[in-house]
C-alpha cells in the first residue's frame, strides 16, 4: 500500500512539472515562465536557444511536429538549399513545417535622398518633388500662352529639375508616372479693368499642348483680387519639359501677385504619386 502511495505521489508531481514550467519562481503563470533577477548586475538573464550554424542545420531534417522551433543561426549557410533556403545571415528562425523563417527583420535599405519614399512594383524609391513660390509680382506682358516669371523661390526640388527666371519657368519629368500638381496665386488689373477669360494649368512646353487647363471668366475692377487655385493628376513622361502657365484674352494689364502685404502669396507643385 505504501509502494502505491509513493507512485501515485510521483505522478501526480509529473503530471505538475509537465503541465506548467516555472524557472525561478514556484508559482507559473503559462505553459513555461522564466523569472529573472534584474536587480542582480552579476547574473545576466536571458534565455539562449539552441546555436546552431546554417550548414548544420541544413543537415537536420525537421517535420510537422517541430514547426514552431527555434534556433539562433550562428554562422549563415554556406549552400542554402531545401529548408535552409532563407538561412543566408546570422540571427533568429523558427521553422514553419516547411522551411526556416528569420525572425527579426533585416534593417530597412531606404534609398538615399530628400522627399517622400514610394514604392514602385516593390522597388522603394525617392518621389520627384517639387515646391517652388514667386519672388515678386509678375506683369503678364500679352494676350499670348506665356510660362508664369518670377517664380524663383525654391523651397524642393529633390530632382533639380526646376528652372524659375524672371520671365518664364519650366520643369523636366524624371520618371514617368502620375503627378499630383496644384498651382495657387492671384491676379489683379492694374490701372483698369479686366473683363474676359483667364486660362491657367499646365504646359507641355516639348509637345507645345495644354497638359491641362482651368477656364475662369473674370470681371474685375481696377485693384480687385481674385484667387486662383488648380489641382490635378496627370500622367507625365520622363524627359519632357512641362511648365506652369497662364492666358488671358484680353489685353487689360493684369499682374499675378507674389506677394500680398509683404507676404507670400503664391504656391506652385509637382509631387510624383506613382
Amino acid at each position: 500500500m505504501k509502494k502505491n502511495l509513493i507512485i501515485l505521489s510521483t505522478i501526480l508531481c509529473s503530471s505538475s512539472v509537465i503541465s506548467q514550467v516555472g524557472i525561478n519562481t514556484s508559482s507559473p503563470n503559462a505553459t513555461l515562465e522564466v523569472l529573472g533577477d534584474p536587480a542582480n548586475a552579476s547574473k545576466l538573464d536571458g534565455i539562449i536557444p539552441p546555436r546552431i550554424t546554417g550548414a548544420e542545420l541544413r543537415a537536420k531534417n525537421y517535420g510537422a511536429s517541430q514547426i514552431g522551433a527555434m534556433v539562433y543561426v550562428t554562422l549563415a549557410d554556406t549552400a542554402p538549399a531545401g529548408q535552409t533556403i532563407n538561412v543566408t545571415r546570422t540571427g533568429y528562425f523558427s521553422f514553419d513545417g516547411t522551411v526556416w523563417q528569420a525572425v527579426s527583420t533585416p534593417p530597412l535599405n531606404l534609398p538615399n535622398g530628400t522627399g517622400s519614399v514610394i514604392s514602385i512594383n516593390g522597388v522603394q524609391q525617392i518621389a520627384q518633388e517639387i515646391s517652388v513660390r514667386m519672388s515678386a509680382d509678375w506683369n503678364i506682358p500679352s494676350t499670348a500662352s506665356l510660362s508664369i516669371g518670377n517664380i524663383t523661390v525654391k523651397m524642393i526640388d529633390n530632382y533639380n529639375s526646376f528652372t524659375g527666371l524672371a520671365t518664364s519657368n519650366s520643369f523636366t519629368i524624371n520618371t514617368t508616372g502620375t503627378y499630383f500638381l496644384t498651382m495657387n496665386f492671384s491676379v489683379q488689373p492694374q490701372g483698369n479693368s479686366y473683363d474676359g477669360n483667364f486660362y491657367y494649368g499646365i504646359y507641355n512646353d516639348s509637345d507645345a499642348a495644354w497638359g491641362s487647363q482651368l477656364l475662369q471668366t473674370l470681371h474685375l475692377v481696377n485693384g480687385d483680387v481674385s484667387n486662383l487655385a488648380f489641382n490635378v493628376a496627370l500622367d507625365l513622361t520622363a524627359g519632357k519639359i512641362y511648365s506652369f502657365r497662364i492666358l488671358k484674352s484680353v489685353s487689360s494689364n493684369l499682374i499675378i501677385r507674389g506677394q500680398l502685404s509683404g507676404n507670400p502669396s503664391t504656391f506652385f507643385s509637382v509631387k510624383r504619386l506613382k
